[in-house]
């Protein structure tokens, strides 16, 4: 049954929803029928029945329908007979005879749970979603994990209502997961009248006011639809009636942040952060929220080190910083990424790696002037690194210093070897030095000798 679910990511990501799928679940493929399960059978049965399975093994499938049609003609009663045509049909692709079969051994067995997974899987490779749904719903009485598939088809379906039951439920049985987060907020971005929704949410918490789920849904919509009074209100409000949720914080934080309410924002910080209840991405968005007010507030810098010691346990900040911009650099956010590396570095500054990411980043940023800075300090550790010299000489261009971008330049080209396409960088800022200088026929050499290099590295 693993196939099935290499079909239901590849098709996640043709839909757009990323990484927001991911199972809980293997499921654990029956074996298939050994002598023991034959029963009475003639000698002439067992024959072509281990035909069968032999030539399935070795994906000759067309052949181990042909051993399978010799059994039924000499006894049509096993239902294995039909469940193992139905495996042959499902791995040619023939879904119609495939679902046909496995309808077949449902008849008599409509509790198989083994023959509901295979059916659902002929129904989501053909994309067939309202029926996946039926054979699923059907499944969840086995085991409750499979409402995260559920939620999915739910999804796929536009059930966006459904979905979020689903959800909800996983959450009260399970805890927060921020796979199952990440599809609420593809459900909820897909919401066009999120009124109904609030509706829904409202009258949940009036039945069941202690439910903290149906509160935290409804201050994200409030948020998604830029209705943050009320979604302030409703943070209030599962705080009275729920004095002790730590979730609730994840909230609070923002708005006393936005309320100028430092103390109160920091206690939220903190106590969102030592939560066992909340996950990991969740924290570091706590501390990314956070950094933007320390720059405009930088008095309260020294409380940054104790929060951080909340994210790490007891970790080196310095660590715990460069983690979280390997996180945001992995998501392409780059001036975050940025951010948390400049803090990561201080107590390691000889991370030749970190270092020249760094520099990089800057350099894509725009921060020439602290490109320059950071990469001759760089190569003060690193004399024979030509990237760093390359980055200096980036910089001062940009910086209006072209004759010094110049000389680093020619100075760090001496140490590329065997790298055909540093070197063509090389010659192609020389190249745009030359031309800020009005030099057109230096300029013009360099950029000849910068292309000619790249059509020998491209081959």
């Amino acid at each position: 049954m693993s196939k099935c679910w290499k079909y239901i990511c590849f098709l996640s990501l043709f839909f757009g929803l990323g990484q927001t799928i991911v199972f809980s679940q293997e499921i654990e493929p029956k074996q298939d029928v050994n002598i023991d399960d034959l029963g009475d059978v003639s000698d002439e049965f067992q024959e072509n029945f281990f035909e069968a399975l032999k030539q399935k093994a070795i994906t000759n499938y067309d052949k181990a329908i042909e051993a399978l049609d010799k059994c039924i003609e000499i006894d049509p009663k096993p239902n294995f007979l039909y469940s193992e045509l139905g495996k042959n049909y499902l791995a040619l692709k023939v879904f119609e005879r495939a679902e046909y079969y496995f309808k077949k051994v449902l008849e008599t067995q409509p509790n198989d749970k083994y023959v509901l997974e295979l059916l659902y899987e002929v129904y989501f490779q053909q994309r067939k979603y309202k029926e996946s749904v039926e054979v699923v719903e059907k499944l969840v009485v086995y085991d409750s994990m499979f409402k995260e598939q559920l939620a999915n088809l739910y999804f796929l379906e536009q059930r966006y209502d459904d979905a979020l039951a689903v959800l909800d439920e996983l959450n009260e049985e399970y805890g927060a997961d921020t796979y199952r987060d990440q599809l609420r907020k593809r459900i909820a971005s897909k919401i066009t009248n999120p009124d109904s929704r609030i509706a829904i949410l409202q009258k949940r918490i009036k039945e069941n006011p202690k439910v903290e789920q149906n509160y935290l849904n409804l201050i994200f919509i409030y948020s998604q639809n830029n209705q943050n009074e009320e979604a302030y209100t409703t943070a209030k409000l599962l705080q009275k009636k729920n004095p002790k949720s730590e979730l609730v914080h994840l909230a609070l934080y923002k708005f006393y942040l936005e309320e100028d309410k430092v103390d109160q924002a920091i206690k939220s910080m903190k106590i969102a952060l030592q939560s066992s209840k909340i996950d990991t991405e969740s924290k570091y968005k706590i501390v990314n929220d956070f950094l933007p007010f320390l720059n405009k507030n930088p008095q309260y810098e020294p409380q940054l080190g104790e929060i951080m010691s909340l994210v790490s346990g007891g970790q080196d900040n310095s660590k715990v910083f460069t983690e979280l911009g390997h996180f945001y650099y992995k998501k392409d956010s780059k001036e975050q990424a940025l951010n948390f590396y400049e803090r990561g570095i201080k107590s390691n500054a000889g991370d030749f790696g970190l270092l020249k990411r760094i520099l990089l980043l800057q350099l894509d940023l725009k921060r020439y002037e602290k490109a320059e800075i950071g990469s001759q300090l760089a190569l003060e550790m690193y004399p024979a690194q030509p990237i760093f010299y390359l980055v200096n000489g980036v910089s001062l261009i940009n910086l209006e210093k072209a004759k010094e971008a110049i000389e680093i330049l020619s100075l760090g080209i001496d140490y590329v070897i065997d790298d055909q396409k540093m070197e063509s960088d090389f010659y192609k800022q020389i190249s745009i030095a030359y031309q800020k200088l009005g030099d057109t026929t230096k300029a013009s050499e360099y950029q000849q000798k910068a292309i000619q290099l790249q059509k020998n590295h491209n081959g």
